[in-house]
C-alpha cells in the first residue's frame, strides 16, 4: 500500500504543511476563536456581568482556543501581531470601546490586565 503525500492536513485541530504550518495554522486558530468568540456574543452584551468576569471568560474560553498548540509556532512578528490584532479587537468589544474612542492599546491591556502577545 502507498502512502499518499499532501502539502498540509489537519491533526489533532492544528494544521501540519511543508512549511511548517505556522502560516495556515495561525489563520485556522484565529477563526476558531473567533468562532467562540460569536457563541458567546449574549454574555459580552450581558449588562448583568462584570467586565472582569468576561475578560476570565475571554482567557479561558476564546484565548485558550487561539493558542492552543501555539508552541509549535515559529515566532514570527508577523504571526504576533497578527495574534494580537485578533486579541484587542475582541477585548475592544468585550470593554464596548468603539473606534471613535481614543484609547491605545497599552492602554486597553492595562484596564483588561491583560499583556502583549509578544510576552
Amino acid at each position: 500500500m502507498a502512502i499518499e503525500e499532501v502539502g498540509s492536513f489537519v491533526y489533532l485541530g492544528s494544521v501540519v504543511s511543508e512549511s511548517g504550518g505556522t502560516e495556515e495554522d495561525v489563520a485556522s486558530r484565529i477563526k476558531k476563536a473567533n468562532g467562540v468568540f460569536v457563541q458567546l456574543y449574549s454574555v459580552w452584551r450581558n449588562l448583568n456581568i462584570s467586565k472582569e468576569v468576561k475578560i476570565r471568560i475571554f482567557n479561558t474560553n476564546v484565548k485558550s482556543v487561539l493558542l492552543c498548540a501555539c508552541e509549535t509556532w515559529k515566532t514570527t512578528k508577523q504571526i504576533t501581531r497578527r495574534l494580537q490584532i485578533f486579541v484587542n479587537k475582541c477585548l475592544r468589544r468585550i470593554m464596548n470601546i468603539k473606534w471613535t474612542d481614543k484609547i491605545t492599546n497599552e492602554e486597553l491591556w492595562r484596564t483588561t490586565h491583560q499583556k502583549s502577545t509578544e510576552n
